[in-house]
């Protein structure tokens, strides 16, 4: 059971910790109006974060750029038809997600014509899932809140009028906590049948013995200790009937959920970039984001336990004795390590007129490198084997197309789409990455009350390219290493994200 427990908290960091949707694209209130592209546009100290090169083509001395997002997400459950619910789905299980808010700041500097340097401070990384304690899936996820953020001093140059290359060190840290029930009711049905139904039998058994030999003695030492020995049986089927009938009540409900908590040390990248200006009207570029491996050195877990739970356990410890019911969780700490995948980004712009411009992104995102996840306990006498988790993710891309009309010096309109593919396939779909190939439609205004200054106001719809996805995800023993279970069902998903921004250009 200790292990059974222990492995299951750890799980809980191997299945949900870095997944597809983990990735934020809100990383400017300008550019989220225009569909997220922005790798061959000239967006001053924003191109940071797009392209470094571009930066260099910024026109003003100084620029800074600042906007948070505000992304309200809902994801949907609902279990498939099987012989045991009657063929019929289940009932509709929401998520409670949590207001998700990326933040950016950048600020770019050019001391001569040719050059400039900069510095971003963003979070390119976050995920944020809650589906409540009692759900059907909560031996997979309860709650699950990631956050990654960077630091990325930038430079750039313009090699001629035309063409520019620029590059910047991404330095990257990050935290996490997540929680699950430990308890499914695979597990707790296997502890019914294999451990207390037995010993109900043996204990009726010996009532049904010792009743029959304590009607043949005579009064006297021999027929109290055999008197006392049916008591203490007695006790034992009731406590082991109480028990079957707690487990059985709360087949539904979360009595034992474990909590992740753990920070991951810095790692360091680089996003760079190039961009030809091939005419006045069109540009071209690409940009280039390394893969980084994120390491979490010393991660702590704790158990939440029922009162009436936790004294049951320690009940049925009895009957092994030296066996370890609950275990010290916060005696141990956990390493593992997480990629952060490379991508690379190629885009193409065009201004037909100077109030119009257009442009499109095609980014490829190498997704395979996050095959599998080992997580190992630091302290070997705790007696826990690694524990390893097969990913299988595979390489996908992104479409993303915007425009933006210069309606006034004071006004400016932007709409655009984008598509993203899922790199998780439908065997491994599960509700901590309910992964979906996401399109999305958005719209946005820049509104500049002084030649100094603009606010940026972006929205930006997201829904899944079907109307929901079905798919399965295999749940082994931790103790037995057997298939228990496959959860299986259909998920939908719709996102809405609203993005603010402030410039400043002197």
């Amino acid at each position: 059971m200790k292990k059974l427990l222990l492995a299951a908290a750890l799980t809980t960091l191997t299945t949900g910790l870095f997944a597809e949707g983990y990735q934020v694209n809100n990383m400017s209130a300008k550019q989220t109006g225009m569909g997220h592209v922005g790798t061959a546009m000239k967006l001053n100290s924003e191109s940071i974060y797009f392209n470094p090169a571009a930066t260099a083509f910024q026109k003003s001395r100084f620029n800074i750029s600042a906007g948070f997002t505000g992304i309200v997400s809902d994801v949907t459950y609902r279990s498939l038809p099987t012989l045991e619910n009657g063929y019929q789905s289940g009932p509709a299980e929401r998520s409670d997600n949590k207001l998700s808010t990326p933040l950016h700041v950048y600020f770019n500097y050019k001391p001569t014509e040719r050059l400039a340097v900069g510095v971003g401070f963003y979070t390119p990384d976050g995920s944020s899932m809650k589906w409540g304690g009692n759900w059907s899936g909560s031996h997979l996820i309860q709650e699950i809140n990631l956050a990654a953020y960077t630091v990325q001093p930038t430079i750039s140059y313009k090699i001629c009028d035309r063409l520019s290359i620029g590059a910047g060190l991404m330095i990257t840290w990050g935290n996490f906590n997540l929680s699950r029930s430990m308890l499914s009711k695979t597990t707790r049905q296997g502890l019914i049948s294999g451990m207390i139904d037995p010993n109900i039998t043996k204990a009726q058994q010996g009532i049904a013995q010792l009743e029959g030999i304590i009607a043949q003695l005579p009064d006297g030492a021999d027929k109290t200790a055999y008197m006392q020995q049916l008591a203490q049986t007695q006790g034992t089927l009731q406590l082991l009937q109480s028990g079957k009938g707690y487990l059985e009540r709360t087949m539904d409900q979360s009595i034992v959920a474990a909590r992740l908590e753990g920070s991951a040390d810095v790692a360091v990248g680089v996003n760079a970039g190039i961009l030809w200006d091939i005419t006045d009207q069109w540009s071209v570029a690409m940009s280039y984001r390394s893969r980084m491996n994120m390491k979490v050195g010393r991660g702590h877990a704790a158990l939440n336990i029922a009162p009436e739970a936790a004294a049951l356990i320690q009940q049925l410890g009895q009957l092994s004795p030296g066996t370890e019911l609950i275990p010290a969780l916060d005696k141990g700490t956990f390493r593992t390590q997480l990629p952060l995948p490379t991508t690379v980004t190629w885009g193409v712009s065009f201004r037909p007129t100077p109030k119009w411009e257009f442009a499109v992104d095609l980014q490829w995102v190498g997704w395979s490198a996050y095959k599998d996840l080992n997580v190992s306990f630091n302290e070997e006498e705790l007696g826990i084997k690694d524990i390893y988790s097969v990913k299988n993710y595979s390489n996908t891309l992104a479409f993303r197309f915007g425009g933006e009309y210069r309606a006034t010096r004071f006004l400016t309109a932007r709409m655009g789409m984008y598509v993203d593919e899922s790199p998780v396939s439908s065997e491994y779909l599960n509700p901590e990455t309910p992964s979906m190939t996401k399109v999305a439609y958005t719209a946005g205004l820049s509104l500049r009350p002084t030649r100094f200054m603009s606010v940026d106001l972006a929205y930006c719809y997201v829904s899944s390219a079907d109307p929901e996805r079905t798919g399965s995800y295999p749940v082994y023993g931790y103790s037995s290493g057997q298939l228990e279970e496959v959860f299986a069902g259909n998920y939908r998903l719709h996102a809405h994200v609203f993005s603010i921004g402030v410039g400043f250009s002197f």
